[in-house]
């Protein structure tokens, strides 16, 4: 069992909770995800998945040599589930199952890192950017991670005073022009291979998570530039560990199409040219 410590509005229909359970922090890794039970009733009656959006101290600081004892997760009030956990108070406890699944890898030879996040995609992907600002298990410099965020409003944006803090790099743009860039995310990426690097692409390193069709936009960026990329899947589990099999997706294997794999398991991070995004695949 963890124990709630913060579970707060950051803007509407977003919420960010802080769980204190230190075996779980110890373990997570960015990309990684946990299973919620949000009531102890039968309805509703399966866990909901839950990405790891900050590994942290109680205090929320970060202290050289000790080992964290929070996670966070930041969610979207989308159904009964969700609500019912838009409702629970500090000091209540929680059953979570985690962490699950695979995350991020980082090659620390390869530079710049870039990510891209539509809506609620950037709570993995903020875990990511954590860990790359603070220099941990590599050498990158905070100035070769560039963030771009999109949303539909300025409600969907989320997390930028906290990642510039990083000293990242962060552009934002929405669907309707009411903060930063009007238009796609994506097309904030394209303009940026076009007009930033439009040389020497090749040994940049590309992290997304969002919606499929954002998903679909930016691998095809990306293997045109022949830039590795790693992507995030958002999906509706059951178990959350493989067994029920409710979330495969197809996927590619060397010359094997219709290869599925389970975005619970193989996932939630796979490389985006392994996915299988024709016609009949994720769309």
């Amino acid at each position: 069992m963890a124990t709630i410590i913060v579970n707060q509005k950051i803007s509407s229909p977003y919420y960010r909770m802080r769980i204190l359970c230190p075996p779980l922090a110890r373990r997570a890794r960015p990309g990684q995800f946990v299973m919620a039970r949000v009531t102890q009733l039968l309805d509703p009656l399966l866990r909901r998945p839950l990405s790891i959006h900050r590994v942290c101290h109680r205090s929320g600081g970060s202290r050289r040599g000790v080992p964290p004892s929070c996670i966070e997760i930041i969610y979207k009030v989308v159904g009964r589930g969700t609500q019912i956990l838009s409702r629970m108070r500090e000091g209540e406890e929680m059953d979570l199952l985690g962490p699950l699944g695979n995350g991020f890898s980082i090659d620390p030879r390869r530079s710049p890192m870039l990510m891209v996040a539509g809506g609620i995609g950037i709570a993995p992907l903020f875990s990511l950017a954590q860990v790359i600002s603070s220099g941990s298990g590599h050498h990158l410099s905070k100035s070769s991670l560039t963030i771009f965020i999109g949303g539909k409003t300025s409600k969907d944006i989320l997390c930028v005073r906290e990642l510039r803090k990083m000293g990242a790099k962060v552009a934002v743009s929405t669907e309707d022009g009411s903060t930063g860039s009007k238009g796609m995310v994506t097309d904030l990426l394209g303009s940026f291979f076009k007009d930033v690097l439009p040389h020497e692409t090749r040994n940049a390193q590309l992290y997304s998570c969002g919606p499929l069709p954002m998903l679909r936009v930016v691998s095809g960026l990306a293997r045109l530039r022949s830039i590795p990329c790693q992507i995030s899947l958002e999906s509706r589990m059951a178990c959350g560990v493989g067994a029920c099999l409710g979330c495969c997706v197809p996927t590619t294997q060397g010359n094997k199409k219709d290869f599925y794999q389970r975005v619970c398991r193989e996932g939630p991070v796979f490389d985006s040219a392994t996915m299988q995004w024709n016609e009949g695949g994720l769309s």
